[in-house]
């Protein structure tokens, strides 16, 4: 599975992250609740956690999962040390912060071209009793394709 993810990854990151090239960014596949997770350390690790629960999805839906959280990366990259420390806080305690953060990634992701995969992730995840607590934190199936069309992503 991790073979597949780096995979992924990889192409990903080659085709539509110039700011990621030659960044490391240690992926793990593991256990989790919800579908992935990224996170960076400053100055020691960027991860992205991608759940085993995801192994039974086809590479397109992986694709926009690792696409997402790739845009949390970037996003991140461009922050800088200090703003991402005042945001990872946020993040953590206030539901706005986690709002603002997951549907500017679903913003950012739509516009690198992953409009379809992140739609299709979408459409699973809503129907995903885990993601019950977190769906609202992102766009919905019909924010997706209507900001798609609005900006020429929708291919």
């Amino acid at each position: 599975m991790l073979r597949r993810v780096r995979r992924l990854a990889d192409k990903i990151i080659r085709d539509s992250f110039p700011l990621l090239q030659g960044t490391r960014i240690c992926f793990i596949v593991a256990p989790f609740r919800f579908y992935a997770l990224s996170l960076w350390i400053p100055h020691i690790i960027r991860l992205v956690i991608i759940s085993t629960r995801v192994r039974q999805m086809t590479d397109f839906v992986i694709t926009g999962i690792i696409a997402h959280e790739l845009c949390h990366q970037e996003r991140y990259l461009t922050m800088g040390t200090t703003r991402y420390l005042r945001f990872a806080v946020g993040y953590l305690f206030s539901d706005k912060a986690r709002t603002e953060e997951e549907r500017a990634t679903d913003f950012l992701t739509i516009e690198k071209g992953y409009a379809r995969e992140l739609h299709e992730l979408t459409l699973i995840s809503r129907a995903d009793a885990h993601h019950k607590t977190i769906i609202g934190n992102y766009l919905t199936p019909e924010e997706i394709i209507g900001h798609a069309l609005k900006s020429g992503k929708w291919n």
